[in-house]
């Protein structure tokens, strides 16, 4: 037995424990009783109780060693008899196995002797493959060659291949599209109809008033901007007003006509000022004509770079002040809030949609149709409590369209309407030249004046930045940022600042390292 020697070994430690512990015992009770029955005096009574009390002692701690040298025999004791139990069934099993296969070969000895043709039942029925010999079958002779023709193979391209094992991010989307199809859109149409209803002449059944665009630099904001604002502008009653803050210092190229633009960070209290006194000149025509809004223009108001000059409510150090910041955001939410019943437009434009970056409240958020551009609209994606109320299904199948779109480089937004369901579009090419706002009414003596000089100044801004791009490419490598500064400087008269600069270059197609 395995444990045999240690259990041995610990049986003689108990016994010579126990004759210990016996001795102990003895020794504690006579100390302790011979007081009692002899006639000691005091010293001895002392030394025989005290030797009495020792043994005692010893004796009690000798037991509980004892009782745990027990506990170990045993337990070596019952590990013997698991091995010996586990033995003895291997040897039975060894046993079983090895007289099982003695008999099967025994019974092949004796099926070997019958005939060829009774032996296959034998094998079939005692499971003797391999034990009983059969003879070979006859080999097989394999006709004679002929001759293999060589036909014509039609090829195959490997794109058409490809775009059957491996279709492309398009083909995919149009198979999601077919089954979501108010969650997927790849048609066009949805911009119409999201300023359709921005312009409904029913003003009860009007939706998607403001618009919030988020994107990166060079991703199309200001181009579908302008897009949004020349769609709902074709259908005013009366030529339409559109006032402006652009921060960036005059870069930004609209497609649209503004009846008045300020430009820069300076200008941003001066654009606080104008607007309100439009937004109440509003009010105003409003209250003569009443609710329906017969006649009254459609105004917009369209704020740049919102995240920027916000910053979180600081503002943009050395620029925007956090006063500024605070005000712009109590006037965007103004804007939200009020202005709807008086055919305002928002139009926000911006790199991040959160309303910790934005200043816009929570309640302002539900009635702005929000437009993220491209990976963009992982912000939304990734925060749907303040932006969606859909299920888990449909708010997975709007991440992997997205990620698709990305992957592909196709350029997509996800569309957050104030009344519809929300969706993944694709982005079409613009008839730029066909979308330029016309007004070729006079606009009342509020905005004439402001509106011609801005007009004469935007053709200016289209002829500087194409001198500026004539002489970038004609200077062979990327500008410097003070060579860039003082060629704008002598072409319009003004001073770019540092940011000025950063995004001029830009948008020349330089980004910054």
């Amino acid at each position: 037995m395995p444990f045999e020697l240690q259990r041995l070994t610990a049986s003689g430690v108990i016994h010579a424990e126990r004759t210990i512990l016996c001795s102990l015992g003895a020794s504690a009770v006579l100390c302790l009783s011979a007081p009692f029955f002899l006639n000691t005096d005091r010293i001895t009574t002392g030394m025989l109780l005290s030797a009495g009390t020792v043994s005692a002692g010893l004796f009690g701690v000798s037991a509980q060693i004892s009782e745990g040298k027990q506990k170990v025999y045993r337990s070596l004791e019952e590990a013997d008899l698991k091995s010996l139990k586990q033995h003895l069934q291997g040897e039975a099993v060894y046993d079983y196995v090895t007289t099982a296969i003695a008999a099967k070969r025994r019974v092949a000895d004796y099926v070997n002797r019958l005939p060829v043709q009774e032996r296959p039942r034998w094998i079939a029925e005692y499971q003797l493959q391999g034990l009983v010999t059969l003879p070979e079958p006859p080999a097989q002779q394999s006709p004679s060659p002929t001759g293999i023709p060589n036909p014509d193979i039609a090829d195959i391209d490997e794109e058409f291949v490809q775009s059957v094992i491996n279709p492309g991010a398009m083909k995919v989307l149009q198979a999601i599209a077919a089954n979501y199809p108010e969650y997927i859109r790849i048609d066009g149409a949805w911009i119409d109809e999201l300023c359709d209803a921005a312009s409904n002449r029913n003003m009860t059944l009007r939706s998607n008033h403001h618009f919030y665009l988020s994107g990166g630099t060079q991703s199309g904001k200001s181009t579908l901007a302008g897009v949004i604002i020349n769609k709902i502008a074709a259908k005013s009653q009366t030529p339409a007003i559109v006032i402006g803050s652009d921060p960036k210092d005059d870069v930004t190229r609209w497609l649209c006509k503004f009846s008045r633009k300020f430009d820069g960070m300076k200008e941003l209290r001066n654009w606080i000022i104008f607007a309100t006194d439009q937004i109440d000149k509003q009010k105003a025509r409003v209250s003569i004509v009443g609710g329906e809004c017969q006649g009254v223009p459609e105004l917009f108001l369209a704020q740049d770079e919102v995240d920027s000059v916000f910053g979180g409510g600081k503002g943009l150090p050395g620029m925007v002040d956090a006063d500024t910041a605070k005000d712009l955001q109590g006037f965007w939410n103004y804007i939200i809030k009020f202005t709807a019943g008086l055919k305002g437009h928002g139009l926000f434009m911006g790199q991040s949609p959160l309303s910790g970056e934005t200043g816009f409240s929570r309640p302002s958020l539900k009635n702005v149709c929000f437009i993220a551009m491209g990976q963009t609209s992982s912000y939304i994606l990734d925060h749907p409590q303040d932006f969606l109320n859909v299920k888990k299904e449909i708010l997975e199948i709007l991440r992997q369209a997205c990620e698709m779109l990305d992957k592909a480089g196709v350029r997509y937004a996800l569309v957050i309407p104030t009344r519809s369901n929300p969706f993944v579009a694709l982005i079409p090419e613009f008839d730029i030249k066909g979308l330029e706002q016309k007004q070729d009414s006079k606009p009342n003596s509020d905005t004439a004046d402001s509106s011609k000089n801005n007009q004469q100044s935007s053709q200016q801004q289209i002829d500087w930045y194409q001198e500026i791009r004539k002489w970038a490419t004609e200077l062979g490598r990327r500008p410097h940022f003070q060579e860039i500064k003082q060629k704008w400087q002598e072409l319009t008269g003004q001073e770019l600042n540092e940011k000025g600069v950063t995004l001029l270059l830009e948008n020349l197609g330089y980004p910054e390292n």
